[in-house]
């Protein structure tokens, strides 16, 4: 199980007297707000942890202060360190409406994640909870490594048609932990030439994407329609050559003023190339790819990264209750799920029903102002109880 309560606490503890610990900074401009927090916390796999949130928001108007969009333009600094060793920073702009007819984004990240799950590849792979010994407390575990430039730009069509480009820069190093463990045993048998070197990916991609959502962060109706082509190659740039091609779903439906349903169906496939280990680990959609597969992001009954492969199909189902609701204010929401989800190996994608991670469960969901989400989920799956705790909607 992933326990999840002494993070939500303190986040909450620590969030809500930010005002008189942080002192503010000069803004952009007048029509300009920031916010920062401390954070503090802790979890069983990488100990206690500290780090800041900046940002600076240009908040949308009277006239469009209903848009989907929460905000013109916000840009952030977001920081964390842990005991254990891992660590993260990022800078990140993110320009939803500061063009009309335009969207930007664009992050810098460095990131060690010291405790970061691996099971190995392929579909099959296997939990197996006795293999985590006091000589082998890492052993579904890797020490991993990335530093990250990724930007976006999107361009309106006509209506919520958009045309979608950008380009991605990314190194990595996975590598093993003392003591035995799957990430060695698969470095010892030539899994992956990748694992524990230093690789870089460098990608470019196209889309189109559809969207009619009435709110972005947390969308009650509308439809997310998104379909991607990402290429790599290495005797242009990079050690990695691959085409990579993405097409995802997203419905949300209300079936009465408190009660709705939400879905997602999404596919990934590398239709081209030799994708390495690294590759597998992020699936691309338009604003903010995620890790995949498995977690708050993807599969919420199972565990992060549980499932690893070039080519990724995954469903949700959703129904969402409202508790009690203020509109821009807040909203407490009840959510019931079932997802599913499965991996193949590059060039193999299908959909199918065979051989699928399926399990379900509940959670809760706080939603204040435009843009602050916090919720807790629990869910029963293949390896037993897991619980996320969620800063923005899985989908």
């Amino acid at each position: 199980m992933k326990r999840t309560g002494p993070v939500v606490a303190l986040l909450l503890t620590f969030a809500g007297s930010s005002a008189a610990q942080i002192p503010d900074l000069p803004t952009f401009g007048p029509d300009w707000t920031d916010i920062a927090f401390p954070k503090l916390y802790w979890t069983p796999s990488v100990g206690l942890g500290t780090g800041l949130y900046y940002a600076q928001i240009k908040q949308l108007g009277y006239d469009d202060w209903d848009d989907p969009a929460p905000y013109r333009a916000t840009t952030s600094l977001d920081f964390n360190l842990t005991t254990s060793g891992t660590r993260r920073i990022e800078l990140e702009a993110r320009m939803p409406k500061l063009i009309d007819g335009w969207r930007f984004v664009a992050n810098l990240e460095a990131r060690r994640d010291s405790r970061e799950r691996y099971f190995g590849i392929g579909n099959e792979s296997e939990f197996d909870k006795a293999n985590e010994t006091d000589a082998a407390p890492h052993y579904y575990r890797s020490d991993s490594y990335r530093y990250i430039a990724r930007a976006e730009a999107q361009r309106r069509i006509v209506g919520g048609l958009r045309l979608l480009a950008g380009l991605h820069f990314e190194r990595w190093r996975i590598d093993t932990l003392p003591g035995a463990s799957q990430l060695a045993l698969d470095l010892a048998s030539g899994v992956d030439p990748t694992i524990g070197r230093n690789t870089g990916d460098i990608s470019g991609r196209i889309g189109l994407v559809f969207d009619t959502r009435d709110d972005e962060p947390a969308p009650t109706r509308g439809l997310l329609l998104e379909a991607m082509i990402g290429f790599a190659d290495s005797s242009f740039a990079g050690d990695v050559t691959y085409t990579r091609a993405t097409v995802s779903a997203t419905g949300y439906l209300p079936l009465s003023e408190k009660l709705g349903v939400a879905a997602r169906i999404a596919g990934q496939s590398m239709i081209s190339g030799d994708p390495p280990l690294g590759t597998f680990y992020q699936f691309e959609a338009s604003d903010r790819p995620y890790y995949a597969l498995g977690g708050a992001e993807t599969h919420r009954a199972i565990p992060q990264r549980r499932l690893l492969d070039a080519d990724k199909v995954f469903a949700n189902l959703d129904v969402r209750y409202t508790l009690m609701a203020e509109p821009t204010l807040y909203r407490v929401t009840l959510v019931g799920f079932v997802d599913a989800g499965r991996v193949f190996p590059a060039g193999e994608f299908a959909l199918t029903t065979e051989d699928l991670m399926v399990g379900g469960g509940g959670g809760f969901f706080l939603h204040l102002f435009r843009t602050l989400i916090l919720g807790t989920t629990a869910a029963v799956g293949p390896d037993g109880v897991i619980m996320n705790f969620h800063t923005w909607w899985p989908f």
